[in-house]
């Protein structure tokens, strides 16, 4: 005969009763709510709509290696997902949380990486490696007529022209910081390509400093002895540049 007693399941004690008694009132199909107030509500929609741009970045530059969207389709989109990366990284609730994008891609365990590598330079893979072709400006001089084509060229150089102005002034007026500089001298890269594709002596310079202020946070500033250099960068530039126009 077993001397082993009979099982006989051991009472719950009123704390194990009362977590079963909650449980049972939490249907399972109901939605499960990752904030208590309405800025938590924000701030996890921000970093969704972060891991939305990410995603849609990568399947973007994809897209565009592949040849399956053409660099004049690429350029906007991928300049407005970056904007809107950007924008939602101004709130600094939202930076805070999301610390830098190393961390959020480890935190969230993200593999995009043609999107990240792409999130890191901060300006458009045209923008970086401008599309070769017939140089606008160029091809305008050598027209005997006065053209649409010849005028549309000659405006796009007077831009490219009034943002490397912009931008110096900028530097001279103690400009620092980098949502400041950025945004300026990405439009000042955007202009010159409108004008040239052609890699002119300086041109290289604007795409390192574009890359340098981009891995920077928002309200993070540039040294002076670097917004000096800086300021030398990008006057060599413009008198390379204005060269090419002669």
């Amino acid at each position: 005969m077993s001397l082993s007693q009979p099982y006989a399941p051991v009472a719950y004690s009123s704390s194990a009763l009362s977590a079963l008694s909650l449980r049972s009132k939490i249907p399972l199909d109901e939605e499960v709510r990752l904030y208590k107030t309405s800025a938590q509500r924000d701030l996890y929609e921000s970093l969704a709509e972060i891991y939305a741009i990410i995603v849609t970045l990568d399947f973007l530059e994809r897209a565009y290696v592949k040849d399956t969207i053409s660099h004049q389709e690429y350029t906007p989109i991928c300049s407005r997902l970056l904007a809107q990366y950007n924008t939602i990284l101004r709130n600094q609730e939202v930076a805070n949380e999301f610390v830098d994008l190393e961390s959020f891609r480890s935190h969230y365990g993200i593999e995009y990486q043609s999107a990240i590598s792409r999130l890191r330079v901060g300006i458009p893979a045209t923008v970086e490696h401008p599309v070769k072709q017939q140089d606008s400006f160029i091809s305008a001089q050598t027209s005997s007529s006065v053209s649409p084509s010849t005028v549309a060229s000659a405006r796009a150089a007077a831009d490219a022209t009034g943002n490397f102005i912009t931008f110096m002034d900028a530097l001279k007026l103690n400009y620092k910081a980098k949502d400041q500089l950025h945004p300026l001298l990405g439009e000042l890269m955007t202009s010159l390509n409108a004008v040239t594709t052609k890699n002119f002596e300086g041109r290289a310079k604007i795409v390192e400093w574009l890359i340098k202020l981009n891995s920077m946070k928002a309200t993070d500033e540039i040294t002076d002895d670097e917004a000096r250099q800086l300021l030398f960068d990008i006057d060599h530039a413009y008198k390379a540049f204005y060269k090419i126009l002669e």
